[in-house]
């Protein structure tokens, strides 16, 4: 149960109980015993907000079973019906909520209606159920027949401008019939037109009034544009005639002191805390006249934005003349500079390019150092102050020294990945040293350096090799002897080890074919044992371990007969 029906329903059942002493209740034309109250109810008659020839009502019926068969209505100005609306229909969207039908909106006379003049005039509501309990609620409501206000459309009488910052709006405000929807003047009816400044920091709102003449026409008092605004005019009406609230918008629209600014830095790339200079000049018209006394905003853009960022204000001299100095920021990716006028009204700018590499670090820097001589180094560029930075494809170069401290050169180059900033490094026949990774400075990133890593293996070396006798009868046995040595200082010392493998190659091919392994002795001494069956020639191979290089031997001929 609607708030509306529980509160009338509330004032009948009050209603019934204060005349059940009396032993009768008048419920709108009918008369009833106390003992038979009449469960029909009704709300409130609402004028529609803009169509106020319609109005509609709620009603309802607690009889078990029962429904609203009918609802009527009749308008009155005081004691007299001025007209009667036989039959509400029921909304299809909100049940038991009846409305004035369409076909019985109600007009002025002089728009062939029944209501005689502009005003407010009072609702008398009857509904009836389908088992015959009738209730008239008068004064259920209040028909506001006034006109609706409705403004044309807000527009400028003149453009403000640098030399004339000031302008005019005019405007038409109306009022709307109700029933016909007959626009007729508003006169002599107050308009506010406000201004209201837009931006980051936009000024309190100034408003000026103006009063419509005869035919609802109505021009504002020169208002003072300083920036980009938005404009509105307004008006509240309650009157005997005329009711409600009404708005126009309308954007701004100025005339530019269009200028030439002409300027450069004196550098394309700037390092961070380094600073540049910017130099230009402002002119207007096709004669090159200076613009003097105007500030200029120089600074850097951000990304692909409008800018400035860390602007600086500076204003020209007599010959139009301005000088700026910027200094590279810390964590901003910037894409160069530009130098524009402050002033609202001067349009212009200059733009350059400018490179501000923002700070990096190379991170996740591992070294390795294979037995095959074989130096990898692998990480990833990223910005110090923007972990989400990404850059295409940096340069990266891999840097040998044999202190750590002096002597650093480059010994191998890579780009990194194009988003990951991930790159690789990698040399051959290293025998240890250290390492470092260095990424120089480009238009994106600064310079910057990777930790310095000390990379060491222990060299071996399988010496004295012999193969025989020589020569051999095929078929009969060809033993191979060598030492396996070590460096883990100055001097070679025996190496036991792990395995070496034996290879041959036979006469006038290319291709080594493993043929056994073995261990050496304590003494680092290698003996192994095979068969000769064609003319070759002999070696060792030894497979280093996590702190020893590879190692290979020199090779012995043996000649089979």
């Amino acid at each position: 149960m609607s708030a509306e029906r529980t509160a009338t329903r509330g004032l009948t059942l009050l209603t019934t109980t204060a005349l059940l002493a009396l032993g009768t209740l008048t419920l709108g034309t009918g008369t009833a015993h106390a003992a038979d109250a009449a469960p029909v109810g009704i709300g409130r008659a609402v004028t529609d907000t803009d169509r106020r020839g319609l109005f509609s009502v709620s009603a309802w019926t607690d009889a078990t079973g029962a429904d609203i068969v009918s609802v009527s209505a009749r308008v009155r100005s005081g004691a007299d019906v001025v007209t009667e609306v036989p039959a509400l229909t029921e909304e299809s969207w909100d049940k038991g909520r009846f409305r004035v039908p369409e076909s019985a909106m109600l007009k002025l006379t002089e728009d062939r209606g029944a209501i005689p003049a502009l005003g407010r005039y009072a609702i008398d509501v009857t509904a009836k159920d389908s088992k015959g309990n009738t209730t008239t609620r008068q004064d259920a409501g209040v028909l506001d027949f006034t006109l609706v206000p409705r403004f044309g459309e807000l527009k400028q009488e003149n453009n403000p401008s640098r030399e004339n910052p000031r302008l005019r709006l005019r405007t038409t405000l109306m009022g709307e019939q109700p029933g016909s929807g007959d626009l007729v003047p508003l006169d002599n009816a107050t308009v506010t037109f406000v201004r209201t400044y837009t931006g980051d920091k936009p000024e309190p709102a100034a408003s000026v009034t103006a009063v419509t003449d005869a035919s609802g026409a109505v021009t504002s008092p020169e208002i003072e544009i300083r920036g980009w605004a938005n404009l509105r005019a307004t008006h509240t009406a309650n009157t005997a005639t005329a009711h409600g609230s009404a708005a126009a918008h309308a954007g701004l629209s100025i005339t530019p002191y269009n200028v030439q600014v002409a300027a450069r830095a004196d550098r394309a790339r700037l390092l961070p805390g380094e600073s540049a200079t910017v130099t230009g000049r402002v002119t207007h018209g096709a004669a090159n006249t200076p613009v003097e006394g105007t500030d200029i905003v120089v600074g850097f853009r951000y990304g692909g934005g409008s800018g400035p960022t860390a602007p600086r204000t500076v204003r020209t001299d007599a010959d139009g003349r301005f000088t700026a100095g910027l200094t590279g920021a810390t964590g901003l990716s910037l894409s160069g500079w530009s130098a524009r006028p402050a002033e609202f009204y001067v349009s212009g700018e200059a733009t350059g390019a400018l490179a501000v590499p923002v700070e990096s670090a190379l991170r996740g820097v591992r070294s390795t150092l294979a037995a095959d001589h074989k130096v990898t180094v692998t990480g990833s560029v990223a910005a110090v102050y923007d972990r989400e930075a990404r850059f295409a494809e940096e340069p990266v170069q891999l840097q040998h020294s044999k202190d750590g401290r002096t002597g650093w050169t480059k010994v191998a180059s890579a780009k990194t990945a194009y988003y990951s900033g991930e790159f690789s490094l990698s040399v051959k026949g290293s025998n240890g040293g250290y390492y470092r990774v260095h990424h120089p400075v480009t238009d994106a990133y600064a310079e910057s350096f990777g930790p310095a890593h000390r990379l060491t293996r222990t060299a071996t070396r399988v010496t004295s090799v012999n193969a025989g006798p020589e020569p051999v009868t095929k078929g009969k046995t060809v033993t191979v002897t060598g030492v396996l040595q070590e460096k883990p200082g100055s001097a070679w010392k025996a190496y036991q080890g792990k395995a070496v493998d034996l290879y041959f190659q036979a006469k006038g091919s290319t291709k080594w074919s493993y043929v056994t392994w073995g261990r050496p002795a304590s003494n680092g001494k290698i003996t192994l044992k095979t068969k000769a069956v064609k003319d070759g020639t002999w070696t060792f191979r030894h497979a280093g371990d996590s702190k020893h290089f590879n190692s290979t031997s020199g090779t012995d001929y043996v000649d089979v007969r």
